[in-house]
């Protein structure tokens, strides 16, 4: 409509570049919130039980319908063991089942189609070589309920490595430990909406969430849960297309002006 002269939306990668090509015709501005692959990098020297819990946590909140969903770990190779066990019991309280029951804390699905999506990339990593650590009981019949799921052993050319999942799986892969594996391993998406960096070595977990290419990544933390309202919230890559929240991000709600005149200007009071 030629009267509308920004859109903003937050949804898919795919929907997303729709209404760009629809407001491309008259230059209408637009602001987008995208998908999201995002990672969280986990060294030996971290605090293994709070990057546990907050990898259970944030994988599988919303049933992991979240843009900003942590959907890939990278374990570094010598806490493996240690941090999937933890992670496999942190997993075990989240009960999935109907939202309006106290104990649950994993609801269904948005939609069968989405159900089978998932599905689908678990499978499909199983049967590429993923081990199965633990998959919960979830109510049968109706509704699109998944088990809380925890793989481990992933490849990064695996689908559920590359592709949003955007459900309740705790995704682990490992690394050697290196700073650099551990920024190729993150990047390695089109996406860039957040990540998170665990390290006791502050300099460390720093240098390695300046090099991903992420809109806010938290150290030692989730960005979503910890960030002040002063944050703007960013998509690099193909997570997005402008940004909003915080004084940055709602001026590009605005367009600014300039009056320019050799005479000085007198404050309207009208």
């Amino acid at each position: 409509h030629p009267d509308v002269a920004m859109c903003t939306m937050t949804g898919s990668s795919a929907t997303g570049k729709k209404i760009m090509e629809s407001c491309c015709n008259t230059l209408k501005r637009l602001v987008l919130e995208l998908g999201g692959k995002d990672p969280m990098v986990v060294f030996a020297d971290a605090d293994l039980d709070k990057a546990a819990e907050d990898a259970v946590a944030f994988s599988l909140m919303n049933c992991g319908q979240v843009c900003c969903s942590i959907e890939r770990i990278y374990i570094e190779d010598g806490a493996k063991e240690v941090f999937e066990k933890k992670v496999v019991e942190k997993a075990k309280s989240w009960k999935v089942g109907n939202g309006f029951h106290a104990e649950s804390k994993v609801g269904p699905l948005v939609s069968e189609m989405q159900r089978a999506m998932v599905a689908k990339h678990v499978d499909s990593a199983v049967s590429g070589g993923a081990k199965l650590l633990y998959k919960s009981d979830f109510p049968e019949g109706s509704g699109n309920f998944y088990p809380v799921t925890v793989l481990s052993n992933l490849k990064q050319e695996m689908e559920i490595q590359k592709e949003e999942t955007f459900g309740p799986v705790v995704a682990i892969a490992s690394f050697d430990g290196s700073e650099s594996s551990a920024i190729t391993l993150a990047n390695d998406t089109p996406y860039g909406l957040a990540a998170c960096v665990y390290s006791k070595d502050a300099a460390k977990a720093r240098r390695v969430s300046r090099q991903i290419r992420a809109g806010q990544v938290g150290i030692n933390s989730y960005p979503l849960a910890v960030a002040p309202l002063s944050c703007p919230w960013v998509g690099h890559k193909g997570s997005g297309f402008g940004y909003h929240s915080g004084p940055d991000g709602w001026r590009q709600f605005s367009m600014p002006q300039s009056l320019v005149s050799e005479e000085p200007l007198v404050e309207d009071t009208a």
